[in-house]
C-alpha cells in the first residue's frame, strides 16, 4: 500500500501497510490490528477526542481501554473500554492518550483519518 514518506510519523505508518495490496483496505486494518496488538501496553487510560459518540461515553471523558475487540471495514480497530462501571466498545480512532501509547495510537489515527 502507498503512503507518501514526509516525515518519521510516515516512515513509522509505511512500515505498518508496506506489504498491502493498494486496494485492500481490510488488508491494512488487519496489518494495524497485528501490530497494534503487539505495540499497544494494555490496559491504558485515554480521551475521547471526538464529539460522534453514544451514551454513556461523551467528549471529553476519561477512559480506560481493556483491549482489542475486533476490527471492522467502516469503523477500523474497535477496542474494548471502560468508563466507571460501564463496559462498552468504541472506534480506537475516536481516543487519544499520553505516556508511552501516544506513538503508535497517534499513528494509527493519522493512517485512519487520511486512508
Amino acid at each position: 500500500m502507498e503512503w507518501e514518506i514526509n516525515s518519521n510519523q510516515d516512515r513509522r505508518i509505511y512500515y505498518v501497510i508496506k506489504d498491502v495490496q493498494e486496494d485492500d483496505y481490510m488488508g491494512a486494518v488487519e496489518a494495524w490490528e497485528k501490530y497494534l496488538m503487539k505495540n499497544l501496553k494494555f490496559p491504558f487510560e485515554a480521551i475521547v477526542a471526538e464529539s460522534e459518540v453514544y451514551y454513556p461515553i461523551e467528549y471529553g471523558d476519561k477512559l480506560k481501554v481493556i483491549g482489542i475487540d475486533m476490527i471492522d471495514d467502516l469503523y477500523g480497530v474497535i477496542v474494548n473500554i471502560k468508563k466507571g462501571r460501564h463496559s462498552c466498545c468504541i472506534e480506537l480512532c475516536q481516543l487519544e492518550t499520553e505516556g508511552e501509547n501516544r506513538q503508535v495510537l497517534d499513528d494509527y489515527n493519522t493512517w485512519f483519518c487520511n486512508k
